[in-house]
């Protein structure tokens, strides 16, 4: 509920007051170009951190990018909450804030980026505020992305000279491009999804990743249902969450319902975004934040266990703060957890009545004494 509307238009509407957000734009004005924008992100990651009490801090990863024959200095503009335990790792949410023209070698004409993607952008640096003064378990990372429109320059930069550099135990990232228009061209309205994007095959760690987050949607009730894609972006298209895939890294995508197509590049303006709706993929977004961040770690050690009698139990190694489990049962090539049933044992689990041969995989995440679940663990394949 502390996610504000206002403040989220706000930003977009300063975002597109720079013109265009081009890779070779100015990066000299302060009032034009992609330099501007950069600035301004960092100016709001900074007044996030002065107000955070020590608990939200920002920096800045420069590099270079190339295109069309130019070379460029450009900023992705990063900024972290520390987590309390190391054992629950680093989750990375990213948009891209340069935008683009018709035609992509044009770095002067209008290129607003109003919802490719200013409605990311907004949605970082909001969910930044409200996060910030809340420590949790696992250390969040926001990062706004350079050069994305150009192949991808700035994830890749990030990726390649800081997670890999660093050799920071990612755990996923979540890539926030264009989440704030819930028509088409064709006036269809679809204000109840997401669509969650995700690298193929179905028993990838990207996959399963993505479970985790549409499972989490559906369990605390969020604002949004994320709808689940079965490839990693749409045909012929692409993300930053893709920098993060080819490295290994469990990553997904999260896109608004529907494309509203003619009102992209030079046409995408602010009136093109439904406030209600970003308003509603925001806290969406940020509640799986907060459960991925702040829910337990999942347990460990999965396996079914033969009773006797023909019948099976599920156990596991139990995870401390765990007040119950959630067990999620997948069938075959389903793209989701289809059943889920809860085990109030502390410690470990145990069912011997379900009928696991109907199921392709199973997997089970731990919830706290507040109820929040934590992410999933990796699936337990059902031998058929």
């Amino acid at each position: 509920n502390r996610i504000e509307q206002d403040r989220l238009m706000s930003h977009i509407n300063t975002l597109v007051g720079f013109h265009t957000r081009h890779v070779n734009s100015t990066s000299q004005s302060l009032t034009r170009g992609v330099g501007a924008a950069a600035n301004y992100i960092s100016d709001t990651f900074k007044q996030i951190q002065a107000q955070s009490g020590g608990k939200f801090i920002t920096f800045e990863q420069p590099f270079t990018a190339s295109y069309n024959g130019i070379a460029s200095q450009q900023r992705n503009i990063i900024g972290y909450i520390q987590g309390t335990s190391a054992e629950a790792g680093i989750i990375v949410v990213g948009a891209h804030y340069d935008s683009r023209t018709d035609d992509l070698t044009d770095a002067t004409s209008f290129a607003p980026g109003a919802d490719d993607n200013g409605s990311g952008v907004s949605a970082i640096l909001e969910m930044a505020r409200v996060l910030s003064t809340s420590p949790m378990r696992a250390t969040i990372v926001f990062v706004l992305f350079a050069a994305e429109e150009v192949g991808r320059q700035g994830s890749k930069a990030f990726v390649q000279d800081y997670i890999l550099v660093h050799n920071l135990p990612v755990i996923g990232m979540i890539n926030l491009d264009t989440i704030g228009s819930n028509n088409d061209a064709r006036g269809n309205i679809n204000d109840r999804d997401l669509r969650l994007f995700s690298a193929p095959p179905n028993e990838s760690r990207s996959r399963q990743f993505a479970r985790t987050l549409n499972f989490i949607a559906y369990y605390h009730k969020l604002d949004l249902n994320l709808a689940m894609q079965n490839e990693i972006d749409r045909e012929g298209r692409y993300g930053d969450h893709e920098s993060f895939e080819e490295k290994g890294f469990p990553s997904s995508r999260l896109i608004e319902s529907l494309e509203d197509t003619p009102k992209r590049e030079g046409r995408d303006t602010i009136d093109g975004v439904e406030p209600a709706y970003l308003l509603k993929s925001t806290r969406t977004i940020m509640g799986i934040l907060y459960a991925l961040g702040g829910g337990p770690v999942p347990p460990k050690n999965i396996v079914l266990r033969d009773v006797g009698n023909g019948n099976s139990a599920l156990v596991w190694e139990a995870v401390p703060d765990a007040g119950r489990y959630v067990v999620g049962l997948r069938r075959p090539n389903s793209l989701i957890f289809d059943q889920y049933f809860t085990v109030i044992d502390p410690n470990s689990g145990a069912m011997a009545t379900v009928n696991w041969q109907i199921y392709e995989a199973v997997a089970v995440a731990a919830v706290d004494s507040r109820g929040v679940v934590g992410r999933f663990s990796e699936e337990y394949r059902i031998a058929r």
